[in-house]
């Protein structure tokens, strides 16, 4: 099961349902992973805390490694497991998310790499029971990425009539 939530507009919840949903899977026995699309890594944060630059360069960190290691050749050197970092959780993986992502998302939408989320999903079918996509918010190169990679979609928004209207823009860029 591969779930992706989006909305395009910020703090209706996304992180927090992404982490919250993973957690609960995660306590229920189910090896689950969390991806983190959005360059401010929210996500990340939540989950394994501040990440040391240092130890972990951003070009070869979680998700812009992934993502990186497209640019150029165009088959995935590295298996995307060697990407995902174990949480302090039992049962519950990261794909943490870097700023990097923001200095290579042209480049990636210029090589047209908008399918290799989907492609390192499917290499990793039957390594997790649960995959949770925490998506930036905007309609960009990565949450079109997400949309693409999932099986289905939640949409948190708040009630309102501002909300209502821009969840009628996101039901059409989602169609």
């Amino acid at each position: 099961m591969h779930r992706v939530v989006f909305n395009q507009k910020g703090g209706v919840g996304k992180t927090s349902i992404t982490c919250n949903l993973a957690a609960i899977g995660a306590s229920q026995g189910l090896r689950t992973l969390v991806i983190d699309l959005d360059v401010q890594g929210n996500s990340t944060h939540y989950l394994v805390g501040e990440v040391d630059a240092e130890q972990y360069p951003a070009e070869a960190q979680g998700v812009s490694g992934l993502f990186k290691q497209t640019v150029g050749p165009r088959k995935m050197r590295q298996n995307p497991d060697a990407f995902v970092w174990e949480t302090p959780f039992e049962n519950l993986f990261l794909l943490p998310s870097s700023p990097y992502l923001a200095e290579i998302e042209k480049e990636l939408e210029a090589r047209y790499k908008i399918y290799k989320l989907r492609d390192a999903l499917a290499k990793l079918k039957g390594e997790y029971d649960r995959i949770y996509i925490d998506t930036p918010p905007n309609f960009n190169f990565y949450s079109k990425s997400a949309l693409i990679a999932a099986d289905r979609v939640l949409i948190p928004f708040d009630c309102d009539s501002f909300a209502r209207q821009s969840l009628y823009e996101l039901m059409l860029n989602i169609e």
